[in-house]
């Protein structure tokens, strides 16, 4: 998966350097109150952050440098944020075909 450069951190404050995508999942699947969101950076100003709603959806976001380039998307499913989560994080291809994503904050 990614490299050394990535770190997962979490609501209660654990963080892990070099997150594989198994602790990926656990840590996704861990999500809940009181442990509302996971957020994996990759360089100063690049992360992707995930939050679980009190409904079990989750709100996702991307930024990637400047506050232009921040988005987000809303997800019902586990097993779809972890492969979005980890196609990131590996930095391949195709991830944000996955979801519509829009400008955040939103514009208005």
């Amino acid at each position: 998966m990614g490299g050394s450069e990535l770190r997962a951190e979490t609501a209660r404050g654990a963080a892990y350097d070099a997150p594989s995508g198994t602790l990926l999942l656990r840590l996704l699947d861990e999500l809940g109150p009181g442990n509302q969101y996971l957020i994996v950076d990759r360089l100063a100003e690049h992360y992707m952050q995930v939050y679980r709603e009190i409904d079990g959806t989750f709100a996702l976001e991307y930024r990637e440098g400047a506050a232009d380039r921040h988005f987000e998307a809303v997800a019902v499913d586990l097993w779809q944020v972890h492969e979005v989560l980890t196609a990131w994080a590996a930095d391949a291809p195709g991830w944000r075909e996955a979801f519509d994503w829009r400008h955040w904050p939103p514009e208005g």
